[in-house]
């Protein structure tokens, strides 16, 4: 499940120019600020694929427009959906995050002695090599674990396969990184069929809910509104980087 080893309470959001303005593309699309929901979606920026999630960012529902293949070459459909899908996960993430309860613990505390602004020429001898050591052993671990982390086997990449055969999804360390097609297949199905085809696709990868085990609403809900959404958050530090689509 993306991101759902998260703890929304605990995370810092980088507070810099080009993170609150894709933020704010995500939590206000359009202008209009979006409220804690049951789902999110988001669109391409043609506003061909809408992709939909739930709080907890399983794929609920896809719609594709008909006769998309128009708009949309092929062979660039893959990387469509996996960036709609992307942004809507992060959507799903910074209304949560944006609305989240702030705790009593949440406010920075006071700087710890390593910390402090005193300049260690100033310390006593004693003080002064405690914490030139303390600095140095923090180093040496850091050092180590980089080292462990350039020594250790590659993560294994496995793939799934949507059930017609249009799409390929890439995962690796329990996360998507990719979706491939054949182009000659995708060349001209129908948005029903592949909208489909597509939702089956995460519910196999464990991203998303079969379309038989979804509540079936009385309508679409609408949180995004009719604007489509382009690739906002690819520096938002917390989700990390896009995958190979990106």
């Amino acid at each position: 499940m993306p991101l759902g080893h998260i703890e929304l309470a605990g995370l810092n959001v980088p507070d810099d120019p080009q993170t609150r303005a894709r933020f704010a593309e995500l939590t206000r699309p359009g202008g209009v600020e979006l409220r804690p929901a049951e789902t999110y979606e988001a669109s391409d920026p043609a506003g061909l694929i809408t992709v939909t999630v739930d709080r907890a960012q399983m794929v609920t529902n896809v719609h594709i427009r008909p006769r998309w293949y128009e708009r949309l070459r092929p062979e660039a459909f893959p990387a469509a959906l996996y960036n709609t899908y992307i942004t809507a996960v992060q959507r799903a993430f910074a209304v949560e995050f944006a609305h989240r309860p702030q705790s009593p613990g949440s406010q920075p505390g006071p700087p710890a002695p390593e910390e402090s602004s005193v300049h260690l020429a100033e310390l006593p001898i004693e003080e002064f090599i405690a914490r030139t050591r303390s600095r140095l052993d923090a180093i040496d671990a850091e050092y180590d674990a980089i080292r462990r982390r350039e020594q250790a086997p590659p993560v294994a990449t496995t793939e799934v396969r949507s059930p017609l055969g249009y799409l390929t999804m890439h995962v690796r360390d329990g996360g998507p990184i990719a979706i491939h097609g054949n182009p000659q297949a995708l060349d001209n199905p129908s948005g029903t069929a592949l909208a489909e085809d597509v939702a089956h696709l995460f519910a196999r990868a464990g991203f998303g809910v079969e379309p038989d085990a979804r509540p079936r609403p009385a309508a679409r809900p609408r949180t995004g509104g009719d604007v489509a959404d382009d690739d906002y958050f690819d520096g938002f530090k917390v989700l990390g980087k896009r995958g190979e689509n990106g």
